[in-house]
């Protein structure tokens, strides 16, 4: 085992970790540690650019840390940030979205200082998160700890709504009741507003489907989980829809979140109010997984489509984000490679505007690099849009997408991002064609290093100039 070393922690990466230098002068990155500390560390793994290493100790904290430093104490993997201060959270991840456009991206500092916002704070930070996916392990539900099988404690208060936190209680009696091994994972999901919640447990069983699906209802029936939850749910206010199953057998499968689901009892998904319109979201589809936040973040698009007559929303999903933002009368094209997306976003025009405008919205399933806006436009099929929504996944945009865009030169493009560096790389192309006039980072996601990015886009008075490679 390499010998321990003290250091002082510079910054943060994309991932929440301390980055630091070694004695050689290798730059390093430690988990649970924060910019300003001094800390002890060893060395636990290497590679020819960096090194990853364990905090032993830490001699000088942080102002922003909330708790004091525990050695060995194992980190909930997805929530880095826990013991940041919310205010040096919200300085780091704005800090990341500068810093990618002025590294990736190649913008000068005057232009962002002229067209970058505040982040929007999530208010308040905790009992956020509508979705949670929990991994269930020894008769316990949790989140697994970072880079590890084993579930680690964290403070639910943080993320998830107080019902999951019920319910996870709740189904933890069950299993001391009735130990069994048929589950690998919980799906909780839910609304606020709606008072409606769904339940998908995991299997991994490489079994016949036909007896991993009636093993698992007799469980979930005979060992009092059903009846469990829906006393859980009327205790608190609100109704289960359904209870759900999905057997991801492979690790492409659980990897992907996808398999062959089956519905155990009810139905297979709930109903949510965002932006003042009723939508539908079933089980394994997406949706923004904190709602008050989602539609601060719809607002910030809608800036860019007010004006529109038409509007294209790419890489749409269930078609949540255009139907959120449209006005009477706006023309809504989205375009999206999931089926059952489709599908979903079908029902949900129909749901959202039910005294008219849901003959306003069309979409077809079709990848968005393949699909040729320019012909399907001067063919008469589309109407040419004044704006487009861009909504891509973390990759970003396949450069062909973006000339896709550039070809029908809509009047404006409203890009929202998950990732500060793709957002960057893909704005690089588009400001040859388009000028920046907006950015906001947005906080959807507190005590995770992950950020969204609200960047209007509109035709250029004049070149944008780019600071030297």
């Amino acid at each position: 085992m390499e010998e321990p070393f003290d250091a002082v922690i510079t910054g943060l990466d994309e991932a929440g970790r301390g980055i630091g230098k070694m004695p050689s002068g290798k730059t390093f990155f430690c988990e649970g540690v924060f910019p300003g500390e001094k800390i002890s560390c060893r060395e636990i793994s290497s590679s020819a650019r960096y090194s990853v290493c364990e905090a032993l100790a830490v001699f000088e904290t942080s102002p922003s840390r909330l708790s004091p430093f525990e050695p060995g104490k194992l980190l909930c993997g997805g929530l880095p940030l826990a013991l940041l201060s919310y205010p040096a959270q919200l300085e780091f991840k704005a800090s990341r979205v500068r810093e990618c456009l002025e590294r990736i991206g190649r913008f000068d500092g005057n232009l962002l200082d002229s067209v970058m916002n505040p982040i929007v704070p999530c208010d308040p930070p905790k009992r956020y998160r509508n979705h949670m996916q929990y991994a269930i392990a020894g008769g316990s539900v949790g989140l697994f700890a970072s880079g590890t099988h084993e579930l680690a404690d964290y403070d639910g208060e943080l993320i998830e709504y107080e019902i999951f936190t019920l319910l996870r209680s709740a189904l933890e009696k069950c299993f001391e009741r009735a130990p069994t091994n048929l589950f690998e994972g919980l799906v909780l999901r839910a609304s606020r507003r709606t008072k409606q919640l769904l339940a998908e447990f995991v299997s991994g069983s490489t079994a016949p489907h036909e007896i991993v699906l009636r093993d698992c209802t007799n469980y979930i029936m005979s060992a009092g989980v059903r009846s469990a939850f829906e006393e859980t749910c009327k205790e608190n206010g609100y109704l289960l829809n359904g209870i759900t199953l999905r057997i991801s057998p492979d690790k492409a499968s659980r990897r992907t979140r996808g398999g062959m689901r089956a519905t155990l009892c009810g139905k297979d998904y709930y109903d949510e109010e965002f932006c003042g319109r009723h939508m539908r979201v079933k089980a394994g589809s997406f949706f923004q997984v904190n709602t008050e936040q989602a539609e601060k973040l719809a607002e910030l698009a809608s800036e860019g489509c007010s004006d529109a007559k038409v509007i294209f929303d790419l890489y749409c999903g269930c078609g949540t984000l255009g139907i959120g933002i449209k006005k009477p009368g706006q023309i809504l094209f989205g375009i999206e490679t999931v089926p059952e997306a489709v599908e979903s976003a079908k029902i949900n025009r129909s749901l959202a505007f039910p005294e008219g405008g849901a003959d306003e919205c069309s979409y077809i399933c079709k990848d968005v690099l393949k699909t040729d806006m320019k012909a399907l436009i001067k063919n008469g099929k589309l109407s040419h849009p004044d704006a487009v929504i861009v909504d891509p996944p973390r990759k970003g945009m396949d450069p062909g997408v973006i000339n896709r865009i550039t070809e029908i030169a809509p009047e404006s493009v409203v890009y929202v991002s998950c990732d500060p560096a793709t957002l960057a790389r893909d704005l690089k192309i588009l400001t040859k064609d388009y000028e920046i006039k907006k950015v906001t980072p947005v906080d959807l996601f507190p005590h995770t290093p992950h950020i969204e990015t609200v960047c209007l886009l509109v035709p250029p008075k004049e070149r944008l100039h780019f600071s030297a490679v």
